[in-house]
């Protein structure tokens, strides 16, 4: 009689543990009851990421962009480096929070899609979209680079603007990621969701009544 080798039961034990794991089925269930800190926590993450591969975008032939440090020289113009650069990860970060917390709240249901992972990512990817038509057409322009720039901050030459698409992209995988509430099922007919013990019973009084 063959026998399975220690290396055999040691992948075997490998791949059935992990399909087991409920961790994402129930945390998607948590965020489906529970909009408010689920999107909170997804917008503080996506943030972070998005933030962080902005400011690598130089080494990709992009144009960084260091929305903290940006933010700081418009809060506090005239404060030192490191102040400008403290206030602006505040204000930055805390539009990203609340960015993320409109999306679950107004944006995220209106959007006719079911609430798969799929769904729920395409939900956010055009969230950024639109955050980045935002970003490009008129919050570059007019706050952060103060004249005409041309369709789309165009004008400021292609790589930024791709890279102000780029960014919210990025803002918005994470998002989705994190932010994926399960999809609404249909109730069941009320016949399917009795117990066996309450079916026995409601056949016992048919009987009953029949006789």
């Amino acid at each position: 009689m063959a026998t399975a080798t220690p290396t055999a039961r040691r992948t075997s034990s490998l791949v059935t543990r992990i399909p087991t794991d409920d961790s994402l089925p129930r945390w998607r269930a948590w965020t489906s009851t529970h909009p408010v800190g689920s999107s909170l926590l997804a917008g503080a993450v996506a943030t972070q990421f998005a933030t962080v591969f902005g400011i690598w975008f130089h080494g990709f032939g992009l144009p960084t962009l260091n929305w903290p440090a940006v933010n700081g020289q418009l809060i506090v113009p005239t404060a030192s480096v490191g102040v400008q650069y403290f206030a602006g990860a505040i204000s930055h970060f805390a539009d990203g929070v609340f960015f993320a917390l409109l999306f679950a709240l107004l944006f995220h249901p209106l959007v006719p899609l079911r609430n798969t992972m799929l769904g729920n990512l395409i939900k956010a990817l055009l969230y950024g979209t639109v955050l980045a038509i935002i970003s490009a057409a008129w919050w570059v322009p007019a706050v952060y680079v103060p004249h005409h720039a041309g369709f789309l901050s165009t004008g400021l030459g292609w790589k930024l603007t791709f890279g102000i698409f780029l960014w919210h992209w990025i803002y918005g995988y994470f998002l989705g990621t994190v932010y994926c509430p399960a999809p609404k099922e249909l109730p069941e007919p009320q016949n399917e969701a009795l117990s066996p013990a309450t079916a026995e019973a409601a056949g016992v009084n048919r009987e009953t009544t029949a006789a």
